[in-house]
């Protein structure tokens, strides 16, 4: 499948002459082409390890930090578990205005409303927090946050989703936060060491552990979300004609829903502002190897987008009441063409009649990230495509670990504050 996309017989789904290309527009036998990221794109990964700036990409994860040898495992002394968002943290949220000029506007809550937001998050399905996997700000956010959800949805009313772990070590976590007889301590490093941590994630455990502890703590469950290494590798290699049925089942249940997500409005702009930079990137570092091919690299990437909601939403689909805050890279959580998209979808295919609440939040947010098109311009709300002017959300809110810059969040930008 040498440059081309061929997804839908390899999922035994439709006539793959109908399927678009993530171009939008082209058959799925059309060479697949990609659009060139910009030269901010690519200087800010280039120097993303080097810098210790916010990075989500699971090949620079895997290889590039590693070949760098930026990484630590180090198992730091207990932290105690935060109980709401802290005094400095604050809080957007990202509101349509209906004006192609000016598409998004900030509503900024202050500290009594984040309390607020907090209810409101409680009565979600599901709460996306979008990190950076290097950034301890993020991952002590994420435990204030989920500190003060699971003191209003009690222990069985709280599942968090981990993309840090794959499938086949449910039962680690499981272990770890049920087992008993043994220490905070042991429990800690049978966990790092039943999940492969340094193998397949890499990441500091040490800043993970504050959420995790709170979940041990508590008792609430933790759930593993990632595709297995394995069957990652499998695909990015050949394809996802290299699936099993087991695979296809497990990773893509709603397989004509698969399919047509790349038919989303908007789609192809994404894939061509966030993935496939992330592929010129690693393509350019050498970690693709000699043959680097942009359509196995993105056969992988939208197998681990859809892999992740499917695990997620099988959970959660007939356990109304309960919320699962899902903890996973910005990439996969910004402008809803990732995991957060999928989700919408597959509970909008299956859960009409209910209903699902799906909301997203971005941790500390940069420029960069959200791709301003200059180093010194402000966070963008949106993602323009199309003839219309049409423009895709970022997330739903932005959480800031302390209030951003005035170069980040410009006070223009900030329609009111709510819920004082």
């Amino acid at each position: 499948m040498t440059g081309q996309l061929a997804f839908a017989p390899a999922l035994g789904v439709g006539d793959p002459t109908t399927v678009p290309s993530v171009l939008g527009g082209a058959r799925a036998g059309a060479p697949f082409r990609v659009a060139r990221p910009s030269a901010l794109s690519l200087r800010a990964q280039d120097s993303d390890v080097a810098r210790g700036v916010p990075i989500s990409r699971r090949g620079a994860l895997l290889s590039s930090i590693a070949i760098l040898g930026a990484l630590s495992s180090t198992i730091n002394p207990k932290s105690s578990a935060a109980e709401a968002p802290s005094q400095m943290s604050e809080v957007f949220e990202v509101m349509p205005t209906g004006d192609a000029a000016n598409p998004f506007v900030l509503g900024g809550y202050t500290k009594q409303g984040a309390q607020t937001l907090l209810d409101g998050l409680a009565t979600c399905d599901c709460v996306f927090l979008g990190e950076h996997h290097n950034m301890k700000n993020d991952h002590d956010l994420q435990n204030e946050i989920i500190s003060g959800l699971a003191k209003r949805k009690g222990k069985d009313g709280l599942v968090i989703g981990l993309e840090m772990v794959q499938l086949r070590f449910q039962g680690a976590l499981d272990e770890y936060v049920f087992g008993k007889g043994t220490s905070d301590e042991e429990a800690e490093k049978a966990l790092y060491d039943g999940v492969e941590w340094s193998r397949r994630w890499q990441w500091p455990y040490s800043q993970y552990l504050p959420v995790l502890r709170t979940a041990r703590k508590m008792g609430v469950r933790l759930l593993a979300l990632n595709v297995d290494t394995e069957t990652f590798e499998k695909v990015s290699r050949g394809g996802l004609e290299m699936l099993t049925e087991e695979e296809k089942n497990k990773y893509v249940a709603d397989k004509k829903g698969f399919i047509s997500f790349a038919r989303n409005p908007g789609y192809s702009k994404y894939v061509n502002s966030v993935v496939m930079p992330s592929y010129e990137f690693h393509a350019k570092m050498g970690i693709l190897g000699p043959d680097p091919d942009p359509a196995r690299f993105f056969a992988g990437r939208i197998l681990w987008d859809e892999g992740m909601s499917n695990v997620a939403f099988e959970y959660m689909k007939d356990k109304p009441g309960k919320t699962m805050v899902i903890l996973e890279g910005a990439d996969h959580v910004k402008f809803r063409q990732g995991s957060v998209g999928r989700m919408e979808r597959l509970a909008k295919n299956t859960l009409a009649d209910r209903g699902f609440k799906v909301k997203s939040v971005l941790l500390n947010p940069t420029n960069l990230d959200t791709l301003a098109e200059k180093e010194e311009d402000p966070i963008s709300l949106g993602l323009g495509y199309g003839k219309e002017g049409a423009s895709m959300q970022i997330s739903d809110y932005l959480w800031f670990s302390s209030p951003p810059s005035a170069s980040s969040v410009k006070p223009g930008m900030v329609l009111q504050y709510m819920r004082n």
